[in-house]
């Protein structure tokens, strides 16, 4: 189910109704079941690997802590998402769920209920980080499987080939679970702050249900931590009109972004990015600020809807975005683009390797590797790859270039500069980021000094076209940017309020654009 959905609106009120009048069971059963029905609409195999996941970190965890369920509970958690995919194939046919998928979901249930065992005959001092290594490789190798197998296999066919080798690997159809890296890094986190003692194991199943399917950030993040959402699900705060006004707000605001500026950045976006020839120096720039704002207007839109609806339920979610386009540098960017993602790669990547604390070239390696790891958990592609890298560059660039690390710390007017670098700089990346390969990057920066593309006509009613969906939230920005989020607008007298939510209201219903899927829920 997409939050753009014209029935979306419609079923969050259902369960924000009912989240109030319920006690705490049939509460969080209701979320739970929510949340089956919103990731389900994608499609519904998708829940037996959501129920594996959370099966198996709800098990490790409280291994981790040193707690053990009975047989029992281990075979019914183990059996459940093989139960759900045998009930679908009565249902849907083999044809939807092959006899492969049920031998193999089966074999790997029982592959980790025997490693799941076996891990308890270990000494109490190796246990917890065992059963953290089983959690989180099985986390990884889902994530790994269903996202980075084909790319796997794809880049080792073409090393093959260019070593003169004609040998043909295994293909396979896998689909890409939507928000799969998400809820995975969301595990994670979860199974290391156990084991470091910072967060306690939630030892009720419904409860831990809830935290990991929940619906408004399960598709695409925030990517939140245990200790800030599970205390929230488990208790309900008394009923505060603010709520209302607040989620409300945010989802006002994020439909705006969604559905006025991305979806129509989109269109000039795609136009350019389609290989179509579109290559001149004035359709390089305005296809790459175009898809600037499509992805921020997307993603940011995305997180403001997931906060609002959350926030109808009484549940704040992070901050994911501080209007990032005013960054004066690298880290100042990261600080605000995906918070928290980068927040997540700070505090269980580059810390864990050494952060700045072990020398230049320590501090070079751990940067590269997080930012590597940023690309990758984006896709499956080497120009994400060459995005983290890029990124990776940049940080090195703005931490020991003296002028730059100067400019990065400016103040007052000098700002203005270190912002106009940082974006342009920021631009490059997205032209690597969306480009479909780095052939398309390569032409693309060739053709910017290309003197007889300059005057090329054709861009100038696009130009427009962006400039006009660009121009009110580049307003909006102005308006709110002491709290450099877009939805606070409480500083602002009533009546401009009134007007401000009445204009977005407006916009949003009179969006010409069609509708364009979130472009995280490829992520």
């Amino acid at each position: 189910m997409s939050f753009t959905a014209w029935y979306y609106p419609f079923f969050l009120a259902t369960v924000a109704l009912l989240w109030w009048r319920l006690p705490r069971v049939p509460r969080l059963t209701l979320v739970l079941a929510a949340s089956c029905v919103f990731y389900g609409a994608w499609d519904p195999r998708f829940l037996a690997l959501l129920a594996a996941s959370a099966s198996l970190d709800f098990l490790c965890a409280l291994a981790i802590a040193g707690e053990r369920r009975n047989a029992r509970f281990l075979l019914a958690a183990c059996a459940m998402p093989v139960a759900w995919l045998a009930v679908l194939r009565l249902v849907s046919g083999p044809q939807a769920v092959p006899d492969t998928w049920l031998a193999v979901s089966g074999a790997l249930a029982s592959g980790f209920a025997l490693a799941w065992t076996a891990l308890w005959r270990l000494r109490p001092a190796r246990r917890a980080d065992a059963f953290m290594c089983l959690q989180i490789g099985c986390d990884l190798a889902l994530l790994g499987f269903f996202k980075y197998f084909g790319f796997f296999i794809d880049s080792a066919q073409d090393l093959l080939t260019l070593a003169g080798l004609s040998v043909s690997l295994p293909v396979l159809q896998v689909i890409l679970p939507v928000g799969i890296s998400f809820y995975t890094f969301q595990s994670i986190a979860y199974a290391v702050d156990v084991r470091r003692g910072r967060s306690e194991p939630c030892r009720d199943p419904l409860l831990f249900g809830a935290f990991i399917g929940f619906f408004p950030q399960l598709v695409a993040g925030p990517i939140e931590r245990a200790g800030a959402l599970l205390p929230q699900l488990d208790r309900r705060p008394a009923f505060d009109p603010v709520f209302v006004h607040e989620g409300c707000r945010l989802l006002l605001v994020g439909w705006f972004k969604k559905l006025f500026v991305a979806d129509n950045c989109a269109l000039v976006a795609n136009a350019f990015f389609d290989g179509s020839g579109r290559t001149t120096p004035a359709w390089v720039i305005l296809g790459t600020v175009a898809f600037a704002f499509q992805i921020y207007g997307d993603f940011s839109g995305y997180t403001d809807i997931a906060r609002g609806s959350a926030r109808l339920l009484g549940v704040r979610l992070t901050d994911n975005f501080r209007q990032p386009y005013l960054a004066q540098s690298p880290s100042d960017f990261w600080r605000r683009w995906h918070i928290s993602l980068s927040s997540w790669i700070r505090d269980y990547l580059y810390i864990p390797l050494g952060g700045d604390r072990h020398g230049a070239l320590r501090t070079l390696r751990n940067l590269v590797v997080a930012m590597l790891l940023a690309g990758l958990w984006h896709g499956a592609a080497w120009h994400y790859i060459a995005w983290g890298a890029y990124h990776a560059a940049l940080q090195a660039a703005w931490r020991w270039i003296a002028p730059l690390r100067a400019l990065g710390a400016a103040t007052g007017a000098a700002r203005l500069p270190a912002i106009a670098l940082m974006f342009t700089a920021t631009l490059l990346g997205w032209l690597i980021f969306r480009a479909p390969d780095m052939g398309f990057v390569a032409l693309a920066l060739r053709s910017l000094i290309d003197p007889a593309g300059a005057a090329a006509p054709g861009w100038q009613g696009p130009a427009l076209w962006v400039t006009l969906h660009v121009a009110p939230l580049l307003v909006l920005q102005a308006v709110t940017r002491h709290t450099a989020d877009e939805a606070r607008l409480e500083a602002r007298p009533v009546a401009l309020r009134a007007l401000d939510y009445a204009l977005m209201l407006l916009l949003v219903l009179t969006a010409a654009a069609p509708e364009q899927d979130f472009i995280y829920f490829q992520f």
